[in-house]
């Protein structure tokens, strides 16, 4: 398991570089929906669509939750792209023994009210347009061994181009009202309805 390594110098950096290649390739950034501060640990649950996953919730972070980031990322990826490491980045290989390792160090984020835990339930890339989110239920138990109260907030991001050059990033944010007692099937259930929601929004932009 690779662990995050958190750098003051490295995030003083890569807050600069994320602005700059996000403007550069982004015709705008739109937050739709609001976050309400708990006090409590925070776990966003986001689509996995891209390769630029792992940037928008940094600048999401950046702009508006304001805590610790914690990123769990699969140790393949993680192994090509060890920068994202000191963006707060730490590994999971499923299937394998250490895979436990990584569900107990995530779930030790989770008990820190000043960190904020970002996971892709999906657990790979698929199309930004898919009718249905389904999550692979490994990722439950980080909740499962969570010892507090944690905020759960669904996150779908979603690019269109519409009349310029390069495409715009929407935000789609909706806080999960429970803290607690959580049901896998329910948070599902609850993050696919968010979803469509989203997508039809999305339909009526101009």
């Amino acid at each position: 398991m690779i662990e995050a390594k958190h750098l003051r110098l490295h995030r003083w950096f890569f807050n600069i570089y994320i602005r700059y290649i996000l403007q550069r390739n982004f015709s705008s950034i739109q937050i739709k929906g609001s976050y309400a501060e708990r006090n409590l640990p925070v776990l966003l649950i986001g689509n996995h669509f891209s390769w630029w996953d792992g940037f928008f919730p940094y600048e999401l972070n950046r702009r508006l939750i304001k805590k610790r980031l914690y990123l769990m990322m699969l140790e393949e990826q993680l192994a090509r792209m060890k920068f994202f490491r000191r963006l707060g980045a730490f590994s999971i290989n499923p299937g394998n023994r250490s895979a436990i390792n990584s569900i107990n160090y995530a779930s030790g984020i989770l008990d820190d009210r000043d960190n904020l835990l970002i996971l892709f339930p999906q657990g790979r890339i698929q199309s930004q347009y898919m009718n249905e989110i389904a999550f692979r239920k490994g990722w439950f138990r980080i909740l499962e061994r969570a010892t507090g109260p944690v905020h759960v907030v669904f996150m779908v991001t979603m690019t269109d181009y519409l009349s310029n050059k390069k495409p715009g990033l929407y935000i789609y944010l909706e806080d999960f009202p429970a803290t607690g007692n959580f049901v896998l099937g329910e948070l599902e259930t609850a993050y696919s309805s968010f979803y469509k929601k989203c997508i039809e929004q999305q339909k009526h932009l101009e």
